[in-house]
């Protein structure tokens, strides 16, 4: 066991701190870049859905099986980021606490440094993980509809006139 001194221990928690405070934005980064990621590819799909033509039964449940598949891998990726989080965060209320963070009249007259707020690890469905998997819930229904009900090109284009060429004039058609 290592003995350290009052002011070694204190550099201790002070850049263990740091560091987690780092790692909190770095796993909160990592999360929003993955699922802009994901975001992009759900346009790039559902761009190709409704510009080609219409896919049949087969297509439409292979695809709906990949849709699936690829939002409950990120989901997976997300909340497994999420449990990271929350270990971490709960390292940063212990450093904090023995830091004297959340105690009253050590770095402000009568007022704690942090507020309660900060002093737990409860979830709330708005924070930044719930969000990301609601946002991934909404893409991934959102690409289910247009897998289902997505227009045939054909008929699209084959509702307006046609314009042939007749013995070098136009017939509408």
């Amino acid at each position: 066991m290592i003995h350290l001194n009052e002011d070694q221990k204190l550099q201790v928690l002070i850049t263990e701190l740091q560091e987690r405070y780092n790692a909190s934005h770095k796993i909160r980064e990592r999360s929003t870049q993955f699922t802009l990621w994901i975001s992009g590819m759900a346009i790039g799909l559902g761009w190709l859905l409704i510009s080609q033509k219409t896919l049949v039964l087969t297509q439409k449940i292979a695809l709906s099986l990949l849709i699936a598949a690829l939002f409950a891998g990120t989901l997976y990726f997300i909340m497994g980021l999420r449990r990271g989080f929350q270990k971490n965060r709960g390292t940063m209320i212990k450093c904090e606490h023995a830091l004297k963070m959340h105690d009253s009249d050590v770095y402000l007259a009568d007022t704690t440094l942090l507020s309660d707020e900060y002093n737990s690890t409860n979830r709330k469905w708005s924070d930044h993980f719930c969000t990301l998997c609601v946002w991934l819930f909404l893409v991934a229904i959102s690409l289910l509809i247009l897998t289902w009900t997505s227009p045939d090109q054909e008929k699209v284009h084959s509702s307006n006139p046609k314009i042939e060429k007749v013995n070098g004039g136009q017939k509408n058609g």
